[in-house]
């Protein structure tokens, strides 16, 4: 009989401890790397020990899935890049943008962004509509983008600016959650690195273009050079035809969308899986405690507000997203130079040398994911704020050698670490609650953009720029309050799944238990137990 002795359940589960762990990533079967070598997770796609049919579905998913989502986050960067490269390479002069539009530029798309967030997240986590509503938000994106070229005065750029954030949000925050969906846990991570390091290229590229639009092109047409960033002229075409190059090569990766992206899971099978696959990437996800949609009802309320993960993923993303202006603002600190000392730096210099900062952001993003399969999240994330606060740091002492604040501005760019970790916690932590994971991670972009919404212009106003005083003493306060919120979610993540995991392992110990019992009585008493007689 299976004993009842208190000393032995405790060494059962003693036992059995080892089978859940909470301090890595990276799943029990997979092989132990050793922390020196764990940077070449970053090369390690489709795991060895993943059965062959698990490797191709992810391949599939990779091809389709992640590449679609990060050609249309490229595009959302290239957009919002361009018209600060535009700024600045001669859209400021000619538009007599003297006072502080630069900063409401940011003001207004946030203000759409926010607007539409969580309602677009909803929409987005049921299984119907998802596979068609992310596809047809980028087509009318894309239709905007084309009005940008004729852009008159700053009304025009804070209209499109807001419509602009409004139809970017199923991109830009329900990609998270819906790679969250298809990708498990130890997956997630790196795919999302490799997502979110997209806006880090197309702000390199848009830096490249606007310096090649302005040198070869500037005057040509009677345009001046920073409105030839939006267009692209077909000689074929008559000379009135123009078209804005966002929106000439989002439009057609956006009507791709409704034949490879795949909404949800729990979707209608895409064309691209067998339903064999189709099975198999709903069952491993169900494996891995990912819970399916639901139907939507009051209690999504209850259940996400008595969650931490929802307050503390609110508060945190809202100190970072704060805290990461300053990434980007190097050309308007090499614009301030080449006007006090003419002739330091070109336009197209002013364009290209900041996207340094973006290298750095690719590969800091890349191996920040992939170390996480090994080392503790907080270690990773410590590290990574450790850099960005000595970057903030310097730069608010500001006379430091030319060489270092050079290196400032591009340490910046580690920054781009923070997301690729901070969102894929927040789904695996919240990954037993599909709406609730919806809604909280709508919820810390929405907080997150509101605060943004107006906090260049309170914090870094342009007319104080480029050495931000007030700017970098708050950033260097949010970023501390970041930081500490996320070493805080991290005790009680640990806490929570420790919890969960000697739940399962007394249900376990109890059915065992049951079994042995069964298997010590008579089998016509069995048999009257199975009936109920």
């Amino acid at each position: 009989m299976a004993s009842t002795n208190p000393r032995d359940e405790t060494a059962r589960l003693e036992a059995r401890q080892g089978e859940f762990d909470t301090t890595r990533i990276a799943p029990a079967e997979a092989p132990v790397r050793s922390p020196w070598t764990a940077f070449l997770y970053i090369l390690e796609w489709y795991p060895k020990h993943y059965p062959a049919e698990e490797r191709k579905l992810l391949r599939k998913m990779d091809a389709c899935l992640l590449t679609f989502c990060s050609f249309m986050f490229f595009l959302k960067w290239l957009d919002s890049s361009n018209i600060k490269n535009a700024y600045v390479s001669g859209m400021k002069e000619e538009l007599e943008l003297y006072g502080n539009e630069y900063s409401l530029f940011d003001t207004f798309y946030n203000c759409g962004y926010l607007a539409f967030q969580i309602p677009s997240l909803l929409l987005l986590s049921r299984p119907r509509i998802a596979k068609y509503y992310l596809p047809t938000m980028e087509v009318l994106w894309s239709i905007v983008t084309f009005t940008q070229s004729q852009m008159r005065n700053r009304n025009d750029i804070y209209g499109t600016r807001f419509l602009l954030g409004l139809l970017e949000t199923p991109v830009a925050s329900g990609t998270t959650y819906v790679l969250g969906s298809w990708y498990r846990p130890e997956e997630v991570f790196k795919r999302t690195g490799v997502w979110f390091v997209s806006n880090n290229i197309a702000v390199m590229f848009g830096g490249y273009l606007q310096a090649a639009a302005y040198k070869n092109l500037n005057g040509v047409g009677g345009m001046a050079g920073w409105r030839w960033l939006f267009i692209v002229w077909f000689h074929f075409l008559a000379p009135s035809t123009a078209m804005a190059i966002d929106g000439v090569i989002s439009l057609p990766i956006a009507l791709a969308g409704f034949l490879i992206f795949p909404g949800l899971p729990s979707s209608a099978k895409p064309w691209w899986l067998t339903p064999a696959e189709h099975d198999l990437a709903k069952r491993r996800m169900v494996n891995a405690g990912v819970a399916p949609s639901k139907e939507l009802s009051w209690t999504i309320i209850k259940r996400t507000f008595t969650r931490w993960e929802f307050w503390l993923g609110l508060v945190s993303y809202t100190f970072f997203l704060s805290s990461s202006y300053p990434h980007g603002q190097m050309a308007i600190w090499l614009k301030d130079l080449a006007a006090k000392y003419p002739g330091a730096y070109t336009i197209p210099q002013i364009n290209t040398i900041p996207t340094g900062a973006q290298g750095v952001s690719v590969f800091t993003a890349l191996l920040a994911t992939s170390l996480c399969m090994v080392y503790p999240l907080w270690s990773v994330f410590s590290i990574v704020q450790v850099i960005y606060l000595t970057a903030n740091i310097s730069l608010l002492v500001w006379n430091i050698p030319k060489g270092y604040h050079f290196a400032c501005y591009y340490l910046l760019g580690v920054s781009a670490a923070i997301t690729p970790i901070l969102m894929p916690f927040i789904n695996m932590a919240l990954r037993d609650d599909a709406e609730a994971r919806a809604v909280t991670v709508g919820a810390m972009l929405t907080g997150g953009w509101a605060v943004f919404s107006f906090y260049p212009i309170t914090v870094f106003p342009i007319i104080e720029g480029p050495r931000w005083k007030k700017g970098y003493s708050v950033n260097i306060a949010f970023i501390c309050g970041c930081w500490g919120t996320f070493l805080v979610m991290q005790y009680l993540y640990k806490k929570s799944e420790k919890k969960k995991a000697d739940h399962m392992i007394r249900e376990v110990a109890k059915d065992e238990e049951d079994i042995d019992a069964v298997g010590e009585k008579d089998p016509s008493e069995v048999r009257e137990y199975a009936t109920g007689r």
